[in-house]
């Protein structure tokens, strides 16, 4: 296991600056910090841009990687979905090298790291995540076997855990069913 600064090992990309007049109704969805939540980069896109602020950008698609800076500095997000969004300057895409550290592994990594990633966000008037900060987070990395094995398990134990969460939510749903139907059966005898 060796121990690397994250801009040793990855490229980092900052989104593009938006003013309030740079959004519109239908374009290239845009991501905004709000939209990293749980680990995950989320669908429910509110707002939009022009293509053409889009062009020379660089945007986050499936499997790409975001730490957040800003009010909200410090979440970790990967795009599982099927959307390319343009990220706001609070939106840091990183790019890793893939001869040194897998996507996934970096993302699990880092996921789990948020001491040492909120150990570079400086907090004042406004907390913020610097690019120069960034680059410095300690990343320790495997061989790239080693983390492909340990990406396989954490993948794994992710659909468990969704698959659970699914299961719970739908027990909620049919004891609510099954007590809605009884008092209503109770009602009807009276």
């Amino acid at each position: 296991m060796k121990q690397y600064l994250l801009g040793d090992i990855c490229k980092v990309h900052i989104g593009a600056n938006f003013k309030d007049s740079d959004y519109k109704k239908s374009g290239i969805p845009v991501l905004k910090s709000s939209g990293v939540n749980g680990g995950l980069i989320s669908k429910d896109v509110v707002f939009y841009c022009d293509p053409e602020k889009a062009l020379n950008e660089s945007l986050v698609s499936f499997g790409d990687i975001v730490i957040t800076g800003g009010a909200s500095s410090g979440k970790v997000g990967i795009n599982l979905t099927n959307i390319d969004y343009l990220p706001t300057s609070k939106i840091f895409k990183l790019e890793p090298d893939p001869s040194i550290v897998s996507k996934k592994y970096l993302y699990y990594f880092l996921l789990n790291s948020s001491r040492e990633i909120n150990s570079h966000i400086t907090f004042g008037n406004t907390t913020n995540l610097y690019k120069s900060s960034l680059l410095k987070i300690r990343v320790f990395i495997p061989d790239l076997k080693t983390q492909d094995r340990v990406v396989r398990y954490l993948d794994k134990f992710r659909e468990l855990r969704e698959e659970l969460r699914l299961r719970r939510r739908q027990g909620v749903y049919y004891r609510n069913k099954i007590m809605s139907d009884l008092q209503e059966c109770a009602l009807t005898k009276e």
